[in-house]
């Protein structure tokens, strides 16, 4: 799909907001913003010419890549781990640890593997280890947090030992975006020292080795001399959490980092000098939802009128600096299923008045620290249509637990969609069976999970298309939620990195980087 922006007709709404910073609307997650492990402003040793220092607001979870869905993990993860697949820059999929794949029938696809790779205990790679990776992920009592990304894998067979066969239970569209976020593990050596050595003692294939996790503090990395695609340049790479985005532009801007993420659009242009803002198209999708089994929003016509309340081109000017761009549905250009065709709906204030005349409720719209301030100009432009809306902070488990259950009757968020797909969306929060596990905001609607079935059951991208777009449009009728915005995600660089491009899926590809004087 040829990547476009869509734009709308500018209009001044009241916001009720003056001086936004967007501190904290750049949430780090695959989920609800991301999973914030906390974390602190400890002063680490100043970067060195041998030594790549990145900055993340948070601490990572874990080191075991199959029991976590949290973006800050996953940048440090995936440095030590590889993929089968991997995704390039245009959300393409590439080869990783398969150099090639083709799909044998609607259910069976043959991956060829990469010969002479080892992980960084000496264990050589080859196809158990990815029967093993697999089901691992899948067994009921690992309980990985990303089994449903590959849910749809019914069996794993070693052909040979360069060779393996995935069959699926149904034709997977979504499979080779699903293997791009899941890592390979070392059989051998998992089942050796079990999970809780293998965390923290991780071995993976990627181009460089874990040194040490200090809790708060710093995750170093070193060099994999061996690694199949040649040594990185850089000889240590440290990430380190600096939740405070001042205290993270100041440790740009001192030396102490090359390389901070989450830079808020409003403070970019504090940086010069030695440091740039370097930006890429984001792949995450803000949106207000909206309970439909509660009042007001039980009603239609008051879903409607909140997106008709809601001016998107005025959030991304005030509060992004126009790094963002306006959505008209649950979709942005580059995904698919993304359809000109839906228009979705244009800010008329008279219009979203008009409807909520005869509201009386005090609605309640939930969202973490990392959203407040979105949230509260969401709010601002729904009070001016004559919607007495509030703001309500939750801490992040507060917040899951409260949309998961389906207790909150409205809140914003975020959802990453970092396979460039619709389905991530549409099976996860308008399909009918994924309101078993949680109830978001308890929208179903017959017509549109038979369509959700069919999109993610034919590898016919035409045909998709073509459902996605039904879909869609099924979706902004029914307009459980106000899609908002899909923000850039923008990075602070000492001018002193060469050589490395940031990812819109937030990974830190840095093993070609080098550091200047």
């Amino acid at each position: 799909m040829t990547p476009s922006r869509h734009s709308l007709l500018r209009r001044l709404a009241i916001l009720p907001i003056a001086g936004l910073a967007l501190s904290a609307c750049a949430g780090d997650g695959e989920t609800f913003d991301g999973e914030e492990a906390g974390g602190g402003d400890t002063a680490a040793p100043a970067a060195s010419s041998g030594q790549l220092v990145i900055a993340q607001s948070s601490d990572i979870l874990t080191m075991d890549p199959h029991m976590h869905r949290n973006r800050p993990t996953q940048n440090v993860i995936h440095t030590v781990f590889e993929s089968l697949v991997n995704q390039d820059t245009d959300l393409n999929p590439v080869p990783e640890l398969a150099t090639e794949w083709e799909q044998v029938d609607d259910l069976t696809w043959r991956f060829q593997l990469r010969e002479d790779v080892t992980f960084h205990n000496g264990e050589a790679f080859d196809a158990e280890d990815v029967k093993f990776s697999i089901e691992r992920i899948l067994d009921p009592e690992q309980a990985s947090p990303r089994a449903s990304m590959l849910e749809v894998i019914e069996s794993v067979e070693v052909e040979d030992e360069h060779t393996v066969l995935i069959t699926t239970a149904n034709p997977a569209p979504t499979l080779l975006s699903g293997l791009a976020v899941n890592e390979i593990v070392p059989s051998e050596y998992v089942e050796e020292v079990g999970d809780e050595e293998f965390a923290a003692s991780p071995v993976g294939t990627g181009p460089f080795t874990f040194g040490d996790w200090v809790p708060n503090e710093s995750v170093t990395l070193e060099a994999n001399e061996d690694y199949w695609d040649g040594a990185p340049s850089v000889d240590t790479l440290v990430f380190r959490p600096i939740p405070e985005v001042s205290s993270r532009m100041a440790a740009l801007q001192s030396g102490d980092v090359h390389i901070a993420a989450e830079i808020p659009p409003d403070l970019s242009g504090q940086l010069g000098g030695e440091t740039e803002a370097v930006s890429v198209p984001g792949t995450r999708i803000f949106f207000l939802a909206m309970n439909v089994t509660e009042a007001p929003f039980d009603q239609q016509e008051v879903r409607v009128a909140a997106n008709q309340a809601v001016d998107k081109e005025t959030l991304v000017s005030a509060l992004y600096e126009d790094r963002a761009r306006a959505l008209n549905q649950p979709a942005f250009p580059e995904m698919v299923g993304y359809t000109e065709d839906v228009q979705g709906y244009e800010f008329d204030l008279d219009a979203a008045s008009q409807a909520l005349e005869s509201v009386s409720d005090t609605v309640q719209i939930d969202s973490t620290e990392a959203t407040r301030m979105l949230a509260e100009a969401v709010a601002g432009q729904l009070q001016a249509a004559g919607l007495n809306a509030e703001v309500n902070v939750l801490e992040e488990q507060a917040f899951v637990e409260g949309v998961e259950s389906g207790a909150s009757t409205a809140y914003v968020s975020s959802w990453g969609v970092a396979e460039g797909d619709a389905d991530v969306i549409f099976a996860r929060h308008f399909w009918s069976p994924s309101r078993e596990s949680a109830v978001y905001t308890g929208y179903s609607n017959p017509d549109l999970d038979e369509l959700i079935v069919a999109a993610r059951s034919t590898t016919d991208q035409a045909q998709r298309e073509q459902l996605y777009a039904e879909a869609m449009q099924i979706v902004m009728d029914d307009a459980p939620w106000v899609p908002l915005v899909n923000p850039e995600e923008i990075y602070g660089v000492s001018t002193q990195v060469e050589g490395w491009e940031p990812s819109p899926i937030g990974r830190f590809n840095v093993a070609d980087v080098t550091l200047g004087s």
